[in-house]
């Protein structure tokens, strides 16, 4: 009976094992390690036996030549979107009428702390800088060079 059940599962029974199997569940003499499956085909059978009135068609066939109701549905999505609006202008005014407007008073920079007066050190300031260019051009070099090799892998199979 296992056998048959994993038949069954796997979808490979006929019609005839499928009747054996749901007259061994309907019985009560069932193998306790096949107690699990007995629910599962009794509520088959119980739902094959299920049928419908006979005024269903009927009923159907009066409902779907009724004439349609017409029922409106109210846009939320623009309500909402009102009271969004509403909250947005109420949020600026707040923040605008918080802050009195004081126009910034231009500080001037001291430059001359920042100068470098040494050759030695301005060449190693130079040296770091370009070689922080070098790195980061390079970084976009490689990347550049994947994406190509990449395109190149897909652009074989369009020629």
């Amino acid at each position: 009976m296992k056998n048959l059940i994993e038949k069954y599962f796997e979808g490979e029974t006929t019609l005839q094992e499928e009747a054996e199997l749901r007259s061994y569940f309907s019985s009560d003499d069932i193998d306790p390690a096949l107690l699990p499956y007995q629910p599962l085909f009794r509520h088959l059978q119980h739902e094959r036996e299920q049928t419908v009135s006979p005024q269903f068609d009927q009923k159907l066939n009066a409902r779907l030549t009724a004439s349609p109701k017409i029922v409106r549905i109210q846009n939320q999505r623009r309500n909402l979107l009102r009271i969004a609006a509403v909250g947005a202008v109420l949020l600026g005014a707040f923040f605008f009428l918080q802050r009195p407007i004081e126009p910034a008073s231009p500080q001037a920079i001291n430059w001359e702390k920042y100068e470098i007066t040494d050759e030695r050190a301005a060449y190693e300031e130079t040296v770091k800088a370009l070689k922080l260019l070098s790195s980061k051009l390079n970084k976009g070099t490689n990347k550049t060079v994947q994406e190509v090799e990449k395109i190149e892998k897909v652009g074989k199979y369009f020629n």
